[in-house]
């Protein structure tokens, strides 16, 4: 039976030891202070993406492809209403002079296979790995007049959640031949690619991260090493009631450092269910992850080294699965692999409970750990 008095009780303690150490938050105020530095100052511009008064308005796009995929379908079923795109095949785009022969002011952007190594590889499910080259094709001289296209492309694209696919994109004036486009993402500014909606999903990452993996190993660690633990489960305070405690604690500071950032970067966001309910479930799945690693581990630094390794790891994981299938399915057991594509997409716009994709399977990844976590903490926690 867990008591609401004696939950208080161990919440108190551990505030307590977080004010003899406020350097442990230091990382949380740093982030929010960076954060609040993008959101009070103005972008840096640059030969690439200078703004100007004479700046062309948004163009129409037609989206050229060879084969027709299930991203393009869901694509196809998602259009905005601006700009227009048409998702058209290559052989019902009209040529002339071997160029194409669009309507004054329509951009184009061009779907390419990879040429490389490993290619597109496909399963009987007909989900692909591999990359994909997207070459954007503006007219005129100001690459911006794609950016609602791509406004629009890439969080239904993160809608859609393809797994496996590497997409890379590169973008010349509509006017340059053909052959001479460089199908590579090394073309493209990479500042080009960076929006607030990516630096707040990054951000929030790094906080739950933090918070409820990397600051729960080193408390509860601390607490194993100096044999804390053991006289906690000898008071009259019960294992279920110490660790809901310690869930309870770092869900707080995940929750604070989570609401700070997006109330600076984007605070319409702080609306949206999905985002509380996805960084609700991270949370969760962190907290039991380092106490996995918190109970396994024998001293402080060996729990900190394993959940540091636990962090590059999976980040290791998550490039591998764009190249390998086997990488790719361990991928999908993955919670994570669900976090990052539902905190940008609500990030770039409203998205419902009932249609966010990968919820559902984040849920039953994360009740997975839940009893995981609840497991090993039970048996060996304590000792």
């Amino acid at each position: 039976m867990i008591r609401s008095r004696m939950i208080r009780i161990l919440l108190d303690r551990e505030f307590r030891r977080l004010r003899k150490n406020p350097s442990a938050l230091m990382l949380i105020g740093l982030l929010s202070a960076g954060a609040l530095l993008m959101a009070t100052s103005r972008p840096v511009s640059n030969d690439n993406s200078q703004l100007n008064t004479d700046s062309q308005a948004a163009c129409d796009v037609w989206l050229i492809y060879d084969e027709r995929t299930e991203w393009l379908d869901y694509l196809a079923a998602n259009l905005p209403d601006v700009p227009t795109v048409r998702i058209v095949h290559r052989d019902r785009v009209p040529i002339e002079n071997r160029s194409w022969k669009l309507p004054p002011g329509d951009g184009a952007v061009e779907i390419l296979n990879s040429n490389d190594g490993y290619g597109i590889q496909r399963t009987n499910r007909g989900s692909a790995f591999g990359k994909v080259i997207l070459n954007g094709r503006y007219p005129g001289k100001d690459r911006s007049t794609l950016d609602p296209f791509w406004n629009w492309f890439w969080p239904t694209l993160t809608e859609y959640h393809t797994q496996g696919l590497r997409f890379e994109l590169s973008s010349e004036p509509l006017s340059t031949p053909p052959e001479n486009i460089p199908a590579s993402l090394e073309d493209t500014s990479v500042a080009d690619l960076i929006t607030n909606e990516l630096i707040a999903t990054m951000l929030l990452l790094i906080v739950m991260f933090f918070a409820c993996c990397h600051l729960l190993v080193s408390f509860t660690a601390q607490d194993r090493e100096r044999g804390t633990l053991s006289a906690l489960v000898l008071s009259p305070a019960n294992t279920s009631e110490i660790l809901l405690a310690k869930f309870l604690f770092h869900l707080l500071i995940s929750l604070g450092g989570c609401v700070s950032i997006v109330a600076i970067l984007k605070p319409i966001v702080l609306t949206q269910p999905v985002l509380w309910l996805v960084i609700l479930l991270t949370s969760i799945g962190l907290m039991c992850v380092g106490t996995c690693i918190a109970t396994l581990a024998k001293t402080q630094a060996s729990a900190a080294l394993l959940a540091l390794c636990y962090m590059l790891g999976g980040t290791v994981l998550f490039y591998l699965a764009t190249k390998f299938t086997a990488f790719h399915f361990i991928k999908q057991i993955a919670f994570e692999n669900y976090t990052f594509p539902l905190l940008f997409a609500t990030m770039k716009h409203p998205v419902s409970v009932f249609h966010a994709p990968g919820l559902g399977s984040m849920c039953v990844l994360v009740g997975v750990w839940i009893a995981v976590a609840r497991t090993c903490f039970y048996r060996y926690g304590w000792r």
